[in-house]
């Protein structure tokens, strides 16, 4: 075989394998993307979780929290579910 250098060079000047190169790249990038997002999602799912287990230790109603959060009362509504599910579990 020749030089690490020949190799390389050949790798480079071909069309196909540079493509295959390049879709890889971009699958990984993608995924890595996704994943990413999906952990800022969770993260701030986990955020509004516990600003709404706040405001409602203090006493607070869906649409006080709801207005107070910027969310829909149906958003309050399901994670309050989620809340009193997660509890009675216990």
């Amino acid at each position: 075989m020749g030089s690490i250098h020949q190799q390389v060079c050949a790798v480079r000047a071909s069309e196909e394998i540079g493509v295959k190169y390049m879709q890889a790249w971009e699958e990984k990038y993608y995924d890595k993307k996704e994943a990413r997002e999906e952990g800022l999602a969770e993260g701030e799912k986990n955020k509004l979780k516990q600003q709404v287990e706040k405001k409602l230790a203090k006493g607070k109603s869906v649409s006080e929290i709801a207005e107070a959060l910027e969310e829909e009362e149906e958003t309050i509504r399901e994670i309050l579910q989620k809340i009193q599910n997660r509890t009675e579990g216990e």
